[in-house]
């Protein structure tokens, strides 16, 4: 008689603690920028916005909805997706290669900084990966049990990938390609059951295309077009894109996954193998290949990561030797690496650079804003050279006030463009607010406010050393000093 199998007991324990850890964690401090910006989103629902699909705002809107505008709250949404994805991850690479490599593969996802700031940073690639994981995990199912009806969900999770972040576009060719290899697979694109998952990956996707229909397709131009205006060879960003990589992944696990890569190909007449490199490759090398000419940011990589790790624990596992012992010391560098992450924001004496440590100043700010802006009376606007800044300000002013942003000095205000008219507020008085760290911001501030005056600059320590300096100014609006720039004058794609 055999002893029951704890492993998926275990599995689900350490998904929970991770989980309920990275909730009480997410309140000890202020909301990133980009956080920030998607709470911003998420008070103005729309069937989609300009940087991104809108699942994530959706989701933003779904937790504080219940539970108020908190940091936690908030984070929540990230701790959803980030649970829909472990539990799927595990499934998937049980399926895959038996639930001793998926316990070993859950573990390392769950401690690479990558993915632990993942359970508390919402950004769009948390509905992003849920929604691959389910992909993957509907593909295995039906490819399993020869049950062509599981492709419709894996159309439906296709989609909600889509609804997350554009780079689920690379899901739908996956499908298919992993069905096109297998025998299985083959008999199954001879019935509608794919087609109908394909189609309805479009229709959920069809909001974010009418808003973009709505829009001129401005989304679609600024994660396109406006990246290739952006691009140029630089081997510089190179080392930088290994570096995030080795950052966000640790070099040990890094090497260790991209090694699995090439392995899962060389194998790929296996099955599981095959699968891994199917879902891991193309992405992989797309990005290697566009990081000579853009920088290529340690987020966008995330999808590779479930399937790599499977197949670098199903090659530890089985063969042991210096893969096994690189992967525990791979692990425990991982956690190290995220405990270390995880005091960044909460113990400034932790060594970081400081101007990269994005939490820092915002409540600050926002007391020094108020105050000047008190100075102006009730009817003074505030706004910030960029949407980092006005989208902090906009959840840390008392009463989550109103802020404008960059096109209010002639620059690309991003999604608040589509919210707001500067010419609304030509002839008011106001408060204009630069973080230098953002550069090329707000550079025609001077025909834009007429008079502009300066304000003390308000300096943000972290320790001893300076986070940033925000500079300040009183602004008599007087318009937008030209029109709006069009797609030529796009700012770089974040």
């Amino acid at each position: 008689m055999h002893a029951p199998d704890r492993r998926p007991a275990l599995a689900a324990l350490l998904v929970a603690a991770a989980t309920l850890f990275h909730v009480f964690y997410a309140g000890l401090f202020a909301l990133s920028p980009q956080e920030a910006y998607y709470w911003e989103w998420a008070r103005r629902l729309d069937l989609s916005y300009f940087d991104h699909p809108p699942l994530a705002a959706w989701t933003i809107a779904l937790t504080t909805g219940v539970l108020g505008d908190s940091e936690r709250a908030i984070r929540l949404a990230a701790a959803l997706h980030s649970a829909v994805f472990c539990a799927f991850f595990w499934l998937s690479v049980r399926r895959l290669f038996g639930a001793r490599v998926a316990l070993v593969a859950l573990v390392a996802g769950l401690v690479v900084p990558l993915f632990a700031l993942g359970q508390v940073i919402i950004t769009p690639d948390g509905p992003l990966l849920s929604g691959w994981a389910m992909a993957l995990y509907f593909t295995l199912r039906a490819l399993d049990e020869e049950r062509p009806q599981w492709l419709v969900a894996a159309g439906a999770a296709t989609g909600w990938a889509l609804l997350g972040k554009y780079t689920g576009a690379l899901l739908l060719p996956q499908i298919l390609l992993a069905l096109a290899l297998d025998p299985r697979g083959r008999r199954m694109l001879r019935t509608p059951w794919p087609w109908a998952g394909a189609a309805l990956a479009g229709a959920l996707f069809a909001p974010v295309l009418a808003w973009n229909l709505r829009h001129g397709l401005a989304s679609f131009a600024f994660q396109t077009q406006g990246r290739v205006a952006h691009s140029s060879l630089r081997p510089v960003l190179v080392a930088r894109y290994l570096g995030l990589q080795a950052a966000l992944v640790t070099p040990v696990l890094l090497l260790l996954a991209v090694e699995a890569v090439v392995q899962a190909i060389r194998r790929r007449s296996e099955p599981a193998f095959r699968i891994c490199a199917i879902f891991s490759a193309p992405l992989l090398g797309l990005a290697t290949l566009v990081s000579p000419f853009h920088w290529v940011k340690g987020n966008w990589l995330a999808p590779i990561y479930p399937t790599a790790f499977a197949a670098a624990a199903a090659l530890a596992l089985s063969q042991g030797g210096w893969r096994r012992r690189a992967g525990v010391a791979g692990i425990a560098l991982a956690l190290a690496g995220s405990v270390y992450t995880h005091l960044v924001p909460l113990v400034p004496a932790v060594p970081f650079p400081a101007r990269d440590e994005g939490s820092a100043g915002w409540r600050a700010l926002a007391a020094r804003v108020d105050a000047e802006r008190a100075r102006l009376g009730p009817d003074a606007f505030v706004a910030g050279c960029n949407y980092k800044v006005s989208a902090e300000l906009a959840y840390y002013l008392p009463g989550h006030l109103r802020t404008w942003s960059g096109e209010i000095a002639g620059d690309h205000g991003l999604q608040y463009r589509y919210w707001f008219d500067p010419a609304a507020l030509a002839g008011r008085e106001g408060l204009l607010v630069l973080d230098p760290r953002e550069k090329h911001t707000c550079e025609r501030r001077a025909e834009a406010c007429q008079p502009l005056e300066p304000l003390p600059p308000l300096e943000v320590k972290r320790g001893d050393a300076t986070v940033t300096t925000f500079e300040l100014w009183r602004c008599r609006y007087a318009g937008p000093p030209s029109a709006l720039p069009g797609v030529a004058g796009l700012p770089a794609p974040h």
